[in-house]
Formats: structure tokens, C-alpha cells, sequence
């Protein structure tokens, strides 16, 4: 097969992907509105009106209390030390901006979504490779003897692989961080795809007395067309210079967005994370490790959970751009491996990621089409 040009960044094959006539490129959520969220969409002008009536402060607040209390985090549901953005990337800006104004040096997750990296380094944030495994139980204490870094940067469930910690490694990860002086930062935002058992992390985290920043996200797990909100949190010692970054770029997120996602973060609540948002995750899955069996394409983590499947190609001569590239002509978007290893692209070469978060109606023709190229060989040389 010939040789491909590698694209600068994974965003710009997700802008191609959501133009192709099927697309399973971007991790947005996608899926079908439930019947009860097609009803909230009935009440959009009330809630417009509602969010006008509304002062800002009253609606931060309960979108914080109810956002935090589906996600089993208590202690956080009464933080006041918490940022709104329109976006986790911009979240992530003013968390490399912040980085590099004090000219802290970061080990950033190895794999990880590509844009974590590049914005890191626009800002001339260093940036040294943290990989997985390396944040093991019986590797954690190694691992910090040996880092450099002034920051740690995770993120948790990890996009692509589905990587967890358990509440066991959490623990070891922020006393260690309190030990060695790291500031820990954590990505949460696909965290409402984990099936762990919920645990309050900021409890631990305000109790480690570490400095922390913490990412969560809407974006990710409600089909709101993107409108979405970022919440970014922090510990005490940093709160009035992220502020004042925060304050430079973005006075509020708009009072109508925040009314949306109360009202979704409501029928989450009384629905179930299992009815509203994991059901159709599950059936997508199901249907893609059906299509790929006995295929090229092999789990890279059977345990995964979170809304998109890593899979390796097998293949050894078949590259992930080429892969994208056959697939695009037949008309179907996913993501090469590439790019998700920010450090060494050659090493995500032998992955593709497909975002589960979709129509299953639609999903099940993108498998078809995945499951024909695969059997017939499409992937060789045209």
C-alpha cells in the first residue's frame, strides 16, 4: 500500500469523519435521545426563559451540586473553587497556560487524546511521557523516585485505551504526589463511563493537602449537540491565579446551556446512568466486537467500559492510515492510533479507535461496512 501523509492532529481527521456518511471519528456523545430527553428538548423555549430569569450564580450552583452528585463526588458538590468553561480544551488552555507561567514541567499520559499534548506545548509546557503501566500498584513508588516532572497529568478513564485506576492506586498515586511535591492534575471526562464503584476522590484530595486541578466535562456523555460545560477545579493554593487566567478569557458559560444540562443531569438521575447513557454504549460494543471477530482487528483492553474501543490491527503490513485512509473511501470516519501516542507516533501506528457513542441503527451499518472490508481484504494495496 502506498505511503500516506500523517495529518497534524487528530482533530483534523475527526473533521473529515463527521462528513463522512458514516462516522464513528469524535468521542462526542452521539447516541439517540432517550424519550424523556426528547422531551426536554420539547421545553426549549421554557428553559430559555427560565435560564433569562435566572442569576448566574444560582445556576452554577445547581448544575455543580447536581453534576457532582451523579458522579458520587460529595465533597465536591460544596466546592466554591470550581471554573466554568465552554469546553474541556479550554479547560486544558488555562491549565497549560497556568503550567507555564510558574515554568512547571509535566509527565503527561502515554497514550492520550492528542490535543492534551499539543496544547501543553503551545504553551511550551515540557512535557515528558508517563506511560500506563508505570502507574501500576507495584510501579508507582518506582516511577516517582525517578521523576523529574513538577506536574503529573492523567487522565482518568483514559481516551483511547479505557485505563482505569482503582481506589487503591488513587490513593498510592496522590500520596506520592504529596510526598515528592507534584502538582496532580486528572482529566475526568469520561468518567461517567466507569463502572467502578464510586468513591469520593475530592474528599481524598482536599484531605491530601496536595495541589491538585481537576477536569470533568458534559460533553462526552449527554447528546446535546455540543452544547456542554467543563468544570475545572482546583486546591486552595491555586485558586486565585487560575482564577485570574479564567477571568482574562471568559466571564461566564451562557445561563441557557447551564439550564440544558441541569435538566439532563436531572433525568440522569432519575433514569439511571445504566438507562440513559450506558445501554446504547454496551449494544455498540457488543456489536463491533461481534463484527471484528476473527478479523485483523484485536482488543487491546476487553475490560473497557468507556465510549470508544482501541483496537490493534494484526496485520503487520497494514499501517493505521491506511486503515483510515480504505475506510474513508467507503465512506466510513474513525481515528488512526497515531497521534494518541503524542511522543512516538510510530508506536499508536498498529491502532484505530472507533467511538461507540452513536445510533445503533447507524452503528450497525458502519460494522457491516468495517466487517466487509476486513473479510475481503479492502485494507491491501488498490
Amino acid at each position: 500500500m502506498k505511503s500516506l501523509m500523517r495529518m497534524p492532529n487528530l482533530t483534523r481527521y475527526e473533521s473529515i469523519g463527521i462528513n463522512q456518511l458514516f462516522n464513528v471519528a469524535d468521542g462526542h456523545a452521539h447516541q439517540p435521545q432517550t424519550d424523556t430527553q426528547r422531551q426536554i428538548i420539547g421545553r426549549l423555549p421554557d428553559l430559555f426563559n427560565q435560564a433569562e430569569a435566572a442569576r448566574q450564580a444560582e445556576l452554577e450552583d445547581e448544575f455543580r451540586r447536581l453534576f457532582y452528585t451523579l458522579a458520587g463526588q460529595p465533597t465536591a458538590a460544596g466546592l466554591t473553587r470550581t471554573l466554568f468553561c465552554y469546553s474541556a480544551s479550554l479547560s486544558t488552555d488555562l491549565i497549560a497556560t497556568f503550567l507555564a507561567s510558574r515554568g512547571l514541567t509535566t509527565a503527561l499520559l502515554h497514550p492520550c487524546f492528542d490535543n492534551l499534548a499539543t496544547l501543553l506545548q503551545r504553551r511550551n509546557v515540557a512535557l515528558t511521557p508517563l506511560h500506563e503501566e508505570e502507574l501500576r500498584l507495584d510501579r508507582m513508588e518506582e516511577t516517582f523516585a525517578g521523576l523529574a516532572a513538577d506536574a503529573v497529568f492523567v487522565t482518568l478513564p483514559n481516551n483511547p485505551t479505557g485505563f482505569e485506576l482503582s481506589r487503591e492506586e488513587s490513593e498510592k498515586l496522590v500520596a506520592l504526589c504529596g510526598h515528592y511535591g507534584k502538582l496532580l492534575i486528572v482529566d475526568c471526562t469520561f468518567r461517567f463511563f466507569s463502572r467502578k464503584p464510586l468513591w469520593d476522590q475530592y474528599e481524598l484530595l482536599e484531605r491530601s493537602n496536595i495541589s491538585y486541578l481537576m477536569v470533568e466535562d458534559t460533553g462526552k456523555t449527554w447528546p446535546t449537540q455540543d452544547l456542554k460545560c467543563s468544570i475545572l477545579a482546583m486546591s486552595e493554593d491555586l485558586a486565585d491565579d487560575v482564577l485570574e487566567l479564567h477571568n482574562d478569557i471568559l466571564l461566564n458559560v451562557s445561563p441557557f446551556i447551564l439550564q440544558l444540562l441541569i435538566e439532563y443531569l436531572k433525568d440522569t438521575a432519575r433514569n439511571g446512568l445504566q438507562t440513559v447513557v450506558w445501554e446504547t454504549i454496551d449494544r455498540n460494543r457488543r456489536t463491533l466486537r461481534e463484527a471484528i471477530r476473527s478479523s485483523g482487528l484485536l482488543l487491546d483492553n476487553p475490560g473497557s467500559t468507556i465510549s470508544v474501543e482501541w483496537l490493534r490491527i494484526i496485520d503487520p503490513n497494514v499501517r493505521s492510515l491506511e486503515m483510515v485512509d480504505r475506510l474513508q473511501r467507503l465512506g466510513l470516519g474513525i481515528l488512526p492510533g497515531d497521534h494518541f501516542y503524542w511522543h512516538d507516533h510510530g508506536q499508536g501506528e498498529r491502532y484505530i479507535r472507533i467511538a461507540l457513542a452513536r445510533c445503533p441503527d447507524m452503528f450497525n451499518e458502519a460494522c457491516k461496512i468495517l466487517q466487509l472490508a476486513l473479510m475481503t481484504g479492502r485494507m491491501d494495496s488498490a
